[in-house]
């Protein structure tokens, strides 16, 4: 098998963890905002109204919505706490994910592999 293909396939294996933690993210984060109480979800900045386009919310938005479940609140309804307990496991398996990638690309690199585009 050709070194740039086998690179390829080790480096895409390396990633799709990565990407399917990303889409279960998306999918809680959906579900998080809209369980979210309607005084707490409007004391958030500027995003959309439909918790499903969220992903496409502004900085701001994300860095808010960031504090707002890396730490349970005292009033927090039950599926709120359950859904930020979820989405705190996703954020660390991302991290995971994210890391053992890099580590195969540099591994590759380091091999004197380099992606077959520019």
């Amino acid at each position: 098998m050709d070194r740039q293909l086998a690179g390829s396939i080790v480096l895409g294996v390396a990633l799709v963890p990565y990407l399917i933690e990303v889409f279960v993210q998306l999918r809680l984060q959906a579900r998080f905002l809209a369980a979210l109480p309607a005084p707490v979800r409007a004391a958030l900045p500027r995003h959309p109204r439909n918790p499903w386009l969220a992903c496409v919310g502004s900085t701001r938005f994300f860095f808010a919505l960031w504090r707002c479940f890396r730490a349970d609140a005292d009033d927090d309804p039950g599926a709120v706490r359950t859904l930020k307990r979820r989405m705190r496991a996703s954020l660390k398996r991302e991290i995971v994910w994210a890391v053992g990638g890099a580590s195969a690309l540099l591994g590759l690199v380091s091999q004197g592999w380099r992606p077959p585009w520019p």
